[in-house]
């Protein structure tokens, strides 16, 4: 039975994070010596990518009359707390995993220069990350049914609106299409799910049934999964007390089903990413 609560589910897109870009006092070589640049505020969408923040800057900084060239803006890249922030997971994401102040706006600085190729990727362009969603969510769906025949049966004109409308931040343009791919059916196998540690440990992702292995009826909580993959998170079968579950900013209940969890607060990509953070 499908547990999607619509509402839900359109606040977790809605959710946004104020965002304060200072460019980088290093690099005024690349963007200009004659004029000082201000800081640009903004607010990004939790299930966006850097990215697509790029485009919007990208036109912003025109308008505002910034000779850089396209090569430059084509290899933009965002750091926080001195630590580079991967273009391509969520900013959501990031920010839960990265930032554990409430002080808002989130303080970010955009490089022109030197990508850092040791802790984020290459060509951090708008088309690398349109590649880079649609692999997330074909893998997605290999995950859910073992194969990728829902994405791949997409047509041109629906893939296209599924990206486009992440990028003009549309939720009913997105669930048109996105309710597709993740509309409940008996022949769900595993949950999309990914897990992250503190202090860079390596990510968690593993198979996870939609159901338990004993009784189908029976849905597996994200405690009950806590416990199977990360036993030592738990203390005399209790959460540590210095450890919180985080899923867009919010301190997630260990009772709730992971069933629930998936259809109402996965990302875009179709993903549901759990952060593990030290309180």
């Amino acid at each position: 039975m499908s547990l999607f609560d619509i509402d839900i589910s359109k606040s977790i897109w809605n959710g946004k994070i104020p965002i304060k870009i200072t460019l980088d006092p290093t690099e005024i070589d690349v963007y200009g010596k004659d004029k000082i640049w201000d800081p640009i505020y903004l607010e990004a969408s939790r299930c966006s990518y850097f990215p697509l923040i790029t485009k919007h800057l990208h036109h912003l900084f025109s308008e505002l009359g910034m000779q850089v060239s396209e090569e430059a803006f084509q290899s933009i890249w965002y750091e926080y707390n001195n630590k580079p922030l991967k273009w391509h997971y969520p900013i959501g994401l990031l920010f839960d995993l990265h930032s554990k102040s409430t002080l808002l706006p989130w303080p970010i600085t955009l490089h022109f220069k030197d990508l850092p190729t040791n802790d984020i990727l290459l060509k951090p362009t708008l088309e690398t990350m349109h590649d880079m969603f649609m692999s997330m969510v074909k893998e997605a769906d290999f995950l859910r049914y073992g194969s990728t025949k829902k994405v791949m049966n997409l047509s041109k004109y629906d893939s296209t609106q599924l990206w486009q409308s992440l990028i003009v931040d549309r939720f009913e343009d997105f669930r048109a299409v996105n309710k597709q791919l993740i509309e409940y059916s008996n022949q769900l196998q595993h949950i999309p799910l990914r897990i992250y540690l503190p202090e860079n440990c390596p990510i968690i992702q593993e198979l996870v049934p939609f159901h338990s292995d004993t009784e189908k009826e029976i849905i597996p909580t994200i405690g009950d999964i806590l416990k199977r993959l990360i036993p030592d998170l738990f203390i005399e079968n209790e959460l540590d007390p210095n450890i919180e579950i985080i899923i867009h900013g919010i301190e997630l209940p260990l009772d709730t089903p992971v069933h629930w969890a998936y259809e109402n607060l996965s990302f875009a990509d179709n993903f549901l990413h759990i952060v593990i953070r030290k309180k």
